[in-house]
């Protein structure tokens, strides 16, 4: 079974929001409508190191009202880390409104992530880990960084494939807070 996620965007490349190929397979970032209504994949995610996991719907149970901003990530992805503190931002922005979940599809696990994650980075964001990659394989990803919003009943809205600024207007007002 080939891995869905092995197209991380190249250091260098355009920015995602001109709509440009990203690395080397011209995958083109931006906005992909054609997953909407769909609900998330019901994969284990880690919650921690010791085992403990959530799925994105037990996640959206226990914050009712809210909608969930999923960012499929890795530590090996440049454009993945450059965008992170962006959502960070965007996590303590959103006044309660937006729930931002990044999930790692390190295939390490814990053992990569707790270094390149930490609270003092990011401290308006708590990763989850899924190594398998399962998660991105169930959404169909066929890349890093891909961002996915549901809304306040668990259904997907759009997805973005590639880096972008999520404390930018233009995301906001896609976001629609």
């Amino acid at each position: 079974m080939p891995i869905a996620l092995s197209a991380c965007q190249q250091p260098g490349s355009p920015k995602a929001d001109e709509a440009a190929p990203q690395g080397a397979d011209g995958l083109t970032a931006g906005f992909d409508l054609s997953f909407a209504g769909k609900t998330a994949p019901e994969i284990p995610l880690e919650r921690n190191a010791e085992g403990e996991t959530t799925t994105i719907d037990a996640i959206r149970q226990a914050n009712p009202g809210r909608k969930i901003l999923v960012n499929l990530w890795a530590t090996w992805c440049v454009p993945c880390l450059k965008e992170l503190p962006t959502l960070d931002a965007l996590a303590a922005a959103t006044d309660g409104k937006l729930l931002v979940v990044p999930i790692s599809q390190d295939m390490e696990g814990w053992r990569k992530v707790t270094d390149a994650f930490t609270a003092e980075k990011y401290p308006h964001l708590e990763t989850l880990v899924e190594s398998k990659m399962q998660f991105g394989f169930e959404l169909g990803a066929k890349g890093l960084p891909i961002t996915i919003l549901y809304d306040e009943q668990g259904r997907e809205v759009w997805r973005y494939l590639g880096d972008r600024d999520w404390t930018s207007a233009e995301s906001r007002a896609e976001i629609d807070i």
